[in-house]
């Protein structure tokens, strides 16, 4: 199961926002067990979706409608994977104060949606940080043409020869460019290096890891906007961030792709063996 869930700066803290607003019920039923067979799930009655009846084919911020599901795919009932399951859709519901005025408009596209307020070019010192490309990276390409933000690419499993992105061979700060399905093109400049994030610097397997407290260093109060697309890597680096309270005030944006009962290749031998409760245990909490 995967959840995207983008964080939106306000003056003093975060506000976690949802970008899907309709979670498929079946992929979180699939891996979160909900409550007794035959009782309604959370948001099952009157759940209808606030955008109707003009819905964007994107992501949008809005509480999340998740209707009943039609199937218990289960044989027992486990209270600890209910009562995580209620954590998840509270967790990807947005305050009150999240609104399209708060925000002077959302950006809404794809697995994306954006308060406009947190990008509002105020320092000539923002840069995007992408953690995770494979073959192109929408994220990046965004925030360099619609924003005008350098940019630098981190991904060590996929290979440049496959990646025009991460072979540095697209347009590259080469001024206004439009991206189209046609190839990718970077506004402002960008980096590529074959580096994954991971929980410490090292080498393993033969591909070099770095983190996030390194990329962040010399970087001044809410210039770093950040996206992480990792595979599991992002709970020891999300545990990490939340010990150095200097580093999350470099922050400003955080849009993140989180993956349930996933762990990160240098972890396997640690974690292979701990149980799927106090897996889903620590990465809920």
């Amino acid at each position: 199961f995967r959840s995207r869930i983008l964080s939106h700066p306000t003056k003093n803290r975060s506000t976690m926002a949802p970008v899907r607003s309709v979670l498929s019920s079946c992929l979180l039923v699939g891996c979160v067990a909900i409550k007794q067979r035959g009782e309604p799930f959370h948001g099952a009655n009157g759940c209808k979706k606030a955008c109707e009846p003009h819905c964007p084919q994107s992501s949008r911020v809005a509480p999340p409608c998740l209707p009943e599901a039609p199937v218990w795919p289960y044989r027992s009932h486990d209270e600890w994977s209910a009562d995580l399951g209620e954590r998840i859709v509270k967790a990807i519901t947005p305050g009150p104060e999240v609104t399209e005025k708060a925000c002077n408009g959302f950006q809404l596209y794809g697995d994306s949606a954006w308060c406009l307020k947190a990008f509002k070019n105020d320092s000539s010192d923002l840069l995007g940080l992408s953690f995770g490309i494979e073959g192109r990276d929408m994220w990046s390409e965004s925030v360099s043409n619609q924003f005008r933000m350098p940019t630098k690419l981190f991904d060590c499993f996929y290979s440049p020869t496959k990646s025009p992105t991460l072979a540095m061979t697209v347009p590259n700060g080469q001024g206004p460019c439009k991206a189209n399905e046609g190839g990718a093109c970077y506004a402002t400049h960008y980096d590529a290096s074959r580096v994954c994030l991971g929980g410490k610097k090292e080498v393993y397997d033969g591909k070099e890891y770095t983190t996030l407290k390194e990329q962040l260093a010399g970087r001044g109060p809410f210039s770093t906007h950040v996206k992480m697309d990792i595979e599991g890597s992002e709970w020891t680096v999300l545990e990490q961030l939340l010990e150095n309270e200097e580093d999350m005030k470099k922050i400003r944006t955080l849009d993140m792709e989180v993956h349930f009962g996933w762990f990160t290749a240098p972890e396997k031998l640690s974690l292979v063996k701990v149980s799927m409760k106090d897996r889903s245990t620590r990465e809920v909490s």
